[in-house]
């Protein structure tokens, strides 16, 4: 009995079929998956990506697995990102982050389970007594109860009925709860560090798990953990990238990002130092810069009416005619955000700030949005030759443009669908997303990836029959036929779209009906008085942008403090920069960087 060999492949033929796959993938995402969703990705500070060198990139978590796909895309470097081992196991999205290398990161709040009895423990309190519960047997010291909304950390268990926790910040009495394990993070910890030791990028999600909020969550400060760790191990010249992902309704397909990249800072060698004798201190130095970082990247509001709020500010702002470029956009939403303390608390702001959530309500009532009120302030000969224009297109585009939505409409249906109960079970699962709309581009697009191909195939089967055609010729319309028309279909959309938001600023407020002139009155004249206010508001928020940026870095300090304790007695760490914004620059003046040689820009 002969027994043959099985080839082995060596390690330094396994580097290569890794880059090929990744950046195979990554052209993948980038041609098909995000060309398709999105109708524009805006890029700013390009240049600001290292290039060499260990990189640990950081980013908001607005947009579940679209996130990690957006930094892929637009980052020219490999960069492995942490993820969550409950999704390794998911299909689609375990096989692909697989094949991208991602690192698992086992996290306690998939492992909870719900603990017998019933816990009480009063407000401040560190003694959490115990109902019929076993304590001994489910807990651990670094485990965490959760009731509710809040969680404890376990300091020590001292029976089946009694333990004590980190001060608890509600009281509890008879509550049920559930039990979050302590969990080893060590293999993913030495698999981070072997990474930046190489030189290569990591990408992580300081916030822990995607959310909808407006605003940053509480940093969790593993990311700091990791860097200087990473520098103990070897790793020379570590940096930190902060990224900005501000989506415009980030779960609708067709819709518009602007991706910012920040300035890197390299981790200081004085904070590794400090490390091996005061981890505590050093980490929440380090958190600190990266907060820093990251809020620079972020408009800051408090939610998603008050970030509309600002957005209309930004829009009222605007001169006429001009189209912002994205530095200029993000540059005027953070303007609004960091003077956010200013005006919510001056009597003066904070009723600028209720008349235009006002304005934002009647326009919603209405149906109408501040664009269409905008351009109807537009009635010189070049608007009505415009509109003329936008009539002619939309007819001529909608022989393309119905047959592209009859023929899209059941994967439409089923995708709404299937991201509506995704929401929904992600939502009841989950403490901090607000509507649970951080997944529905997520699963739209996984959906998407599976259900397309496969009704493409059998249209195309269907149109060979039709056809009498070969199996040749099947192939052709599968592959290249119905992509290339769908593709064509959809930009005519996107055309027509443009077309009729233009027609009908016509009919509301230039057609027949009695109430259009009335209607179109009442907002010019309201906005015209915003407009005005606006500006006035613009000019006294410069002298105080130093000051409100101070104030949130004492916030975010007391922040850090609170969850370094927690990792203490989760074994983490034993006991014992100011933001570069555009403040200074005028608001609408367009930089001019040097264009980079990407090959990797989503239009």
């Amino acid at each position: 009995q002969v027994r043959v060999a099985s080839p082995r492949v060596s390690s330094a033929m396994r580097v290569p079929a890794r880059a090929m796959s990744y950046g195979l993938l990554r052209c993948f995402f980038r041609d098909v998956v995000l060309r398709l969703f999105f109708r524009q990705v805006d890029i700013v500070g390009a240049p600001r990506v290292p290039v060499s060198g260990p990189v640990i990139f950081v980013a908001n978590h607005n947009n579940q697995f679209v996130d990690p796909m957006m930094l892929i895309v637009l980052v020219c470097r490999t960069v492995r990102f942490l993820i969550a081992e409950k999704s390794l196991g998911r299909p689609v999205i375990g096989n692909l982050a697989r094949l991208m290398r991602a690192i698992g990161v086992q996290r306690s709040q998939d492992l909870a389970y719900k603990g017998f009895g019933l816990v009480s423990v009063e407000e401040g309190g560190t003694s959490v007594v115990g109902t019929s519960t076993s304590f001994e047997k489910d807990l651990e010291p670094g485990a965490k109860l959760k009731v509710g909304d809040t969680e404890l950390v376990v300091k020590s268990i001292e029976g089946d009925f009694r333990c004590t926790v980190m001060p608890s910040p509600v009281a509890v009495s008879d509550a049920a709860y559930k039990v979050l394990p302590r969990v080893d993070q060590s293999s993913m910890y030495d698999q981070v560090h072997g990474a930046l030791n190489k030189g290569d990028c990591i990408g992580i999600f300081p916030e822990g798990g995607s959310h909808d909020q407006a605003s940053l969550i509480e940093l969790k400060p593993g990311v700091a953990i990791m860097a200087l760790g990473a520098m103990l191990a070897g790793a020379k010249g570590v940096k930190i990238a902060p990224c900005g992902l501000n989506y415009f309704d980030p779960y609708r397909f067709r819709s518009r990002v602007i991706v910012e990249f920040g300035e890197p800072f390299e981790v200081p060698e004085a904070l590794a130092e400090q490390y091996k004798t005061d981890k505590r201190g050093a980490v929440q130095e380090l958190m600190t810069m990266v907060d820093d970082a990251m809020k620079g990247m972020m408009p800051g509001a408090k939610d998603w009416e008050e970030l509309q709020v600002f957005l209309t500010m930004r829009a009222l702002y605007k001169p006429r005619g001009k189209k912002l470029s994205a530095e200029e956009t993000l540059r005027l939403n953070k303007m609004f955000a960091l003077s956010r303390r200013r005006l919510t608390e001056d009597e003066s702001m904070k009723g600028l700030m209720s008349e235009v959530n006002e304005y934002v309500e009647l326009l919603r009532a209405a149906g109408l949005t501040d664009r269409d009120v905008r351009m109807s302030l537009i009635r010189d000969t070049g608007a009505v030759w415009r509109t003329v224009m936008a009539a002619l297109q939309l007819l001529l585009l909608l022989p393309l443009t119905i047959p592209t939505i009859i023929v899209g409409s059941p994967i439409t249906i089923l995708t709404l669908k299937l991201a509506k109960r995704e929401k929904e079970t992600a939502l009841a699962n989950s403490a901090v997303k607000v509507k649970g709309l951080d997944v529905v581009a997520s699963y739209k697009i996984i959906v998407g990836m599976v259900a397309a191909p496969t009704y493409n195939f059998i249209l195309a089967c269907v149109l060979a029959w039709l056809l009498h055609c070969g199996a040749l010729a099947l192939l052709a319309i599968y592959f290249l036929g119905l992509p290339l028309v769908e593709y064509v279909g959809i930009l005519a959309c996107d055309h027509s779209v443009r077309c009729w938001r233009r027609l009908r600023v016509i009919l509301l407020f230039w057609g027949c009906a009695p109430t259009a002139g009335i209607m179109q009155q009442f907002f010019v004249e309201r906005r015209n008085r915003l407009e005005a206010k606006v500006r006035d508001c613009v000019r006294m928020l410069s002298p105080q942008m130093s000051q409100d940026i101070e104030n949130q870095q004492v916030a975010q300090t007391r922040q850090i403090s609170s969850h370094l304790d927690q990792l203490h007695f989760e074994g983490m760490i034993p006991a014992a920069s100011s933001i570069e914004g555009d403040i200074g620059k005028p608001l609408l003046q367009k930089e001019t960087p040097p264009e980079p040689d990407w090959g990797c820009v989503v239009q």
